[in-house]
């Protein structure tokens, strides 16, 4: 089997992870990534795959029927890397219903396994927003720099 082939094996299965992703079946990221996993989102820079396991476990603690959606895959073209486009939707206890769309950009190492997974989104308005005081002022903020 090719690097690209074992690659897209490797996403396809990293896909359903995500797409499934439940609190019994986090420990499952362990065939698809490697230990050093370097995991980055608008509110965490994490090292290592143990702490990405726990901020997923930490997600089903927050939130209420969080779930992952990807709707689309796109290589680079040297195989080493590719990026999933994705809706994600829950319940946060403290702020309410979240649903929004992203980006991940995910890297593979030389043994096929994702050594990255970087993902982008908006979180001034699927997050902060939802937050009394501060979104009541980003609100203006973006109202202000808005084209009319």
């Amino acid at each position: 089997m090719t690097a690209a082939n074992t690659n897209q094996a490797v996403l396809d299965a990293y896909i359903r992870y995500f797409e499934t992703l439940k609190p019994d079946t986090v420990d499952d990221l362990d065939k698809l990534a490697c230990e050093e996993l370097y995991f980055e989102d608008p509110f965490n820079q994490l090292a290592n795959r143990r702490d990405v396991k726990r901020l997923f476990r930490q997600m089903f603690v927050d939130m209420d029927d969080p779930a992952f959606k990807i709707s689309a895959s796109f290589w680079s073209e040297n195989g080493q890397s590719a990026i999933l486009k994705w809706r994600f939707a829950g319940n946060a206890q403290k702020i309410g219903r979240l649903d929004f769309v992203g980006v991940s950009e995910i890297h593979f190492d030389e043994n096929g396994l994702i050594d990255s997974h970087v993902d982008y989104w908006d979180a001034a308005s699927r997050f902060y927003e939802k937050i009394p005081l501060i979104g009541a002022v980003l609100r203006v903020v973006r109202r202000k720099l808005r084209l009319s």
